[in-house]
């Protein structure tokens, strides 16, 4: 299937990580990712917002070598090959300026 491209326009996951740069943004992106995640239990969703805000940031090259976390586990974990541990989340998230709240 061809995709058809505007003149001056762009695909909603650059406009998302634009919208992203916003700390307080990014926060509540995580948070209601957070939240489906434990209605759904689908782990998926909130590592693919935890990648999008990374991505506002960063390289996931250069985020991975400023949090000490093994670039290609980074990589496995956000292409769904691998499931995180819970501290490596925490890890991330702590990168990012974040922590996590029980609530």
């Amino acid at each position: 299937m061809n995709k058809k491209t505007y003149k001056n326009s762009i695909n909603a996951e650059d406009f998302l990580i634009g919208q992203l740069k916003d700390k307080d943004i990014a926060k509540g992106f995580l948070n209601e990712s957070f939240k489906t995640y434990l209605v759904n239990g689908d782990i998926d969703e909130f590592l693919y917002a935890l990648e999008l805000v990374i991505k506002s940031r960063q390289s996931l090259l250069s985020f991975s070598k400023g949090a000490n976390l093994n670039r290609s586990n980074l990589y496995a974990i956000f292409s769904g090959k691998r499931k995180p541990q819970f501290s490596t989340v925490l890890k991330i998230l702590s990168e990012l300026g974040y922590t996590l709240k029980v609530a």
